[in-house]
């Protein structure tokens, strides 16, 4: 990942940089929800059906920026007992993340 080839105070940079991306797109999202005091109102505001706008400040600003997060430091491949090699993407660390059992079990796996 980023952080992993770097030196140690560029890393933390670029790691405060990722970590702004996520702010950002969080600051966004509670300004669109800011615009209202309404309960109601709010949860029209979170439904993309009745606010498109919700949608975007997701898909095109926080999920990137975790996604990004997520995969700085991931291994581009992991061992399956069956198939072999296969491509660990950010999706294994929610996939991992998710599972009971030891906190470790998981993310040593996937290189973390």
């Amino acid at each position: 990942g980023i952080v992993a080839q770097t030196g140690a105070g560029f890393s933390l940079l670029i790691l405060t940089g990722l970590l702004r991306s996520v702010s950002r797109a969080v600051d966004l999202i509670m300004a669109h929800f800011g615009s209202s005091r309404d309960p109601e109102v709010k949860m029209r505001l979170g439904k993309s059906s009745c606010s498109p706008t919700i949608a975007g400040l997701v898909l095109e600003h926080l999920c990137p920026a975790i996604q990004i997060l997520l995969e700085d430091g991931l291994r581009d491949h992991n061992l399956d007992f069956i198939i072999g090699q296969r491509r660990n993407h950010s999706w294994n660390v929610v996939e991992i993340s998710t599972r009971t059992g030891t906190p470790t079990d998981g993310t040593i796996s996937i290189g973390i």
